[in-house]
C-alpha cells in the first residue's frame, strides 16, 4: 500500500484508513489549504490529487474525479476504465444513478414512514405522487456499492484485506451520495473496524448516528455479521465490529434464510464472510429493531461470491497472488458474465465454477456460454465441483512477476 501526503506530512495510506480519527485535524487543515491531499503511488510532474471528504465526524480520502486511471493498478484509488461503468448507464429512471455529484440511490425500502415504496418488507403504507423511477433492493444497492468501491477486484501485489480497508473504500465511494433523497451520511452508517484503543470514539460516533433514529425515521447499518442467535421473541444479530445487538423477528430471519441461502449457510465458516445491510429503527426502549436486511456472501478477503464454491476459488486465487475481478451483475447486458476473470493472462481468462451440474436449464446455459467463449476465442478454466477437487484445477501462468 502506498503513501499519501497532506498537511506537510507523508504517511502510509493504510494508517489513515485504519486510524481516521488520528488524522482529523491534519486533514481539516489540508482540506482548507491547498484543498486536497496527494497520492504517492507514482512519480509524476503533476501530483495525483485526492479529495478530502467528510463523512460523519471524520474525514476520508477519495480519488479525484476522472483521475482514477492515472494511479498504479495496485493503488486503492485506481479506477480501471475498462471496468468502470456509470451506474444507471444514462437511464434517468434507473434506481441507482452515477452523477457528477456522486451516487443517487432510490431504494425500495422506506427510510421514513412518509415514503412510498414497493417490494420491501419495510415498506410504508402511505401514498404520494412520485417521479416514475425504478427502485433498488437492499442487496442490489449493497452489490453496486461494493463494485463501485472496487471491492470486487484483486491485484497480485495485495497481500490481505481487512474491514478497515473495506470501510475506507466504501466511504470514499458513498461520501457524497444521496439515498432516497437524503445525504448518505444521515441515513447510512458503515461500521468502523473495531479497535479497542479507539473504542470510546467509535461507540460515540455510532451512538450519534442511532440517536437520530425514531419509530418514524429509519437508518441503514452496514457491517460484517458475527452471529445470529435466537432470543425469547425472535433473533439477535451481532456485527463483528461492535457488541451492539440488532433484534429481528423470526419471520424476517426465515425470509433471509430463504432469500440469501448461500450467505446464511456460510455463517460461522472461517473461510468466508457475510456482509449485511440492515434497515433498522429504534424502539421506545432504545433497542435497534431490524425492519429488513440484505446479506452478501464474501470470500475471506471480502470479495463478493455467489456460492461457497466461489468462496473457495476466490480464496485460492488470492493465495496464489493472482490479478482478477469478480463481475457483479448490475444489468442483463452481459451475455457471458463469468464467475471470475483472470486479468494477469493475455488474453484474459474466464473462470467458471459449476455447482449445479445435471440441472437442465443450468446445463443449457453452460453450453451457451461455452459456445460464446469458443466463438470469441476467450480461454477458460472450468471447475465442476462435484467431479473434481479444486486443488486439481490447473490455472494458467500469470504474466505478472510474483512479489518477493
Amino acid at each position: 500500500m502506498y503513501d499519501v501526503c497532506f498537511d506537510g506530512e507523508t504517511v502510509p495510506l493504510g494508517d489513515v484508513q485504519d486510524n481516521p480519527a488520528r488524522y482529523v485535524k491534519r486533514l481539516e487543515r489540508a482540506k482548507v489549504t491547498p484543498g486536497y491531499a496527494v497520492c504517492l503511488c507514482t512519480t509524476r510532474t503533476a501530483p495525483l490529487q485526492l479529495v478530502i471528504r467528510r463523512y460523519g465526524s471524520l474525514l476520508h480520502l477519495a480519488g479525484w474525479p476522472e483521475d482514477g486511471h492515472r494511479h498504479k493498478p495496485d493503488c486503492d484509488f485506481f479506477k480501471d476504465p475498462n471496468l468502470a461503468k456509470p451506474a444507471g448507464g444514462g437511464d434517468s429512471t434507473a434506481a441507482i444513478l452515477a452523477t457528477p455529484a456522486g451516487l443517487n440511490v432510490k431504494l425500495d425500502a422506506a427510510l421514513t414512514l412518509r415514503e412510498t415504496v414497493t417490494g420491501s418488507r419495510g415498506s410504508a403504507t402511505s401514498t404520494t405522487h412520485r417521479q416514475s423511477r425504478r427502485s433498488a433492493s437492499l442487496l442490489a444497492f449493497l452489490q453496486t456499492l461494493w463494485a463501485e468501491a472496487g471491492l470486487n477486484q484483486w491485484v497480485a501485489t495485495v497481500m490481505s484485506r481487512h474491514w478497515g480497508h473495506c470501510n475506507a473504500q466504501l466511504l470514499a465511494e458513498i461520501g457524497t451520495a444521496l439515498i432516497n433523497g437524503a445525504e448518505a451520511q444521515s441515513v447510512l452508517h458503515i461500521m468502523r473496524r473495531f479497535d479497542d484503543a479507539h473504542r470510546s470514539e467509535i461507540n460515540a460516533e455510532f451512538e450519534a448516528f442511532i440517536s437520530r433514529l425514531t419509530t418514524k425515521k429509519r437508518g441503514l447499518v452496514l457491517g460484517e455479521v458475527n452471529e445470529v442467535a435466537p432470543t425469547q421473541y425472535g433473533h439477535a444479530i451481532a456485527l463483528r465490529q461492535s457488541a451492539r445487538k440488532y433484534y429481528a423477528s423470526s419471520n424476517l430471519i426465515e425470509h433471509a434464510q430463504r432469500t440469501y441461502a448461500h450467505a446464511w449457510r456460510a455463517l460461522g465458516d472461517r473461510s468466508a464472510r457475510v456482509v449485511a445491510l440492515l434497515l433498522v429503527e429504534r424502539t421506545i426502549k432504545g433497542h435497534l429493531r431490524v425492519v429488513d436486511l440484505a446479506a452478501m456472501l464474501c470470500s475471506h478477503a471480502f470479495l463478493p461470491c455467489d456460492s461457497i464454491h466461489e468462496v473457495a476459488m476466490a480464496n485460492r486465487l488470492v493465495a496464489a497472488r493472482r490479478h482478477f475481478v469478480k463481475p457483479v451483475r448490475l444489468s442483463e447486458a452481459d451475455d457471458m458474465f463469468p464467475d471470475f476473470i483472470l486479468r494477469d493472462t493475455d488474453p484474459e481468462t474466464h473462470i467458471e465454477v459449476y455447482g449445479m451440474n445435471g440441472v437442465a436449464s443450468y446445463e443449457a446455459r453452460k453450453r451457451e456460454k461455452q459456445a460464446l467463449r469458443s466463438a470469441r476465442r476467450i480461454p477458460a478454466v472450468e471447475w465442476n465441483v462435484d467431479r473434481e477437487t479444486l486443488e486439481n484445477i490447473a490455472l494458467p501462468p500469470s504474466r505478472i512477476a510474483p512479489v518477493a
